[in-house]
């Protein structure tokens, strides 16, 4: 594994982006993808939004990348693919490594695919930090196909319209997001140390997401977090984006307790 300062990665990532902004501008058939986009706003946006991107499978990676932007404004299949090679080509001229590329373009093409998404919008999508609340997430989960309710602490509870059910909590005086996973035991007397066992199986084949096991008042509790700093804005459409994918990631792990050491599904 290469070891990178900050500044390195920095100053390596921002001309990769200048290659790839200005080889995009020079096709005819490509350059529309930045429309009415300089190449400072490309590069301030990736600092900004970074963090909201969630890991994703490792076979995500190897396959058709999705586009995220809005359906009314993606571009042709095959214009986003060659806009994709012509990413991690770039970022090959610029020095990362073949094997850090295919992850790492992914996730930087997904906030440019976010700026796109802001130049078009008609009303504000990124929340400034001051008007975040548990509340606002929770109607805005509730008004995007999906259930949510205020809980007793303040945490949101979403079911419907996930594939697995979490809680949301907005941590006001950090300015976080944080998505809470829990499974809890079938049993107080199933044995802790298969839970821990299925929870290594998991972080083994779960990759992008890390589980743990905890002991609760009524047996043991498969674990995950995930944790984002919303201090620059919050860009909503990534949020419920990221949110999805933090429940699909959870799914992924209940379906492997083959052994039902696990309660299925949260009420």
């Amino acid at each position: 594994m290469v070891e990178r300062t900050e500044a390195e990665l920095k100053e390596k990532l921002e001309y990769a982006l200048q290659l790839f902004y200005d080889d995009v501008l020079e096709k005819k058939d490509l350059r529309h993808f930045f429309f009415g986009m300089d190449l400072k706003k490309v590069i301030d946006d990736y600092h900004l939004y970074k963090h909201f991107v969630m890991a994703k499978p490792d076979r995500y990676y190897k396959e058709m990348v999705m586009q995220t932007a809005p359906s009314e404004i993606q571009i042709k299949a095959p214009q986003f693919e060659e806009v994709l090679i012509s990413l991690q080509t770039n970022m090959r001229i610029a020095g990362f490594l073949k094997t850090e590329i295919p992850k790492l373009s992914v996730h930087v093409l997904e906030v440019i695919e976010e700026t796109r998404a802001q130049k078009s919008d008609a009303e504000v999508k990124v929340w400034k930090p001051l008007e975040v609340t548990n509340q606002l997430v929770c109607d805005y989960y509730n008004n995007n196909r999906t259930d949510a309710r205020l809980e007793k602490n303040g945490d949101i509870y979403a079911s419907r319209g996930f594939l697995y059910p979490f809680w949301t909590r907005v941590a006001l005086d950090t300015k976080q997001i944080i998505f809470i996973g829990q499974a809890f035991a079938t049993s107080s007397f199933t044995p802790v140390a298969e839970i821990q066992a299925l929870c290594a199986q998991i972080n083994e084949k779960v990759t992008q997401q890390n589980f743990s096991v905890r002991e609760g008042p009524n047996g043991a509790v498969l674990f995950a977090r995930h944790a984002f700093s919303y201090a620059n804005g919050l860009p909503v459409r990534m949020l419920l984006r990221g949110a999805k994918q933090f429940s699909a990631s959870f799914e992924a792990a209940i379906n492997m307790d083959t052994n039902q050491l696990l309660v299925k599904k949260l009420t």
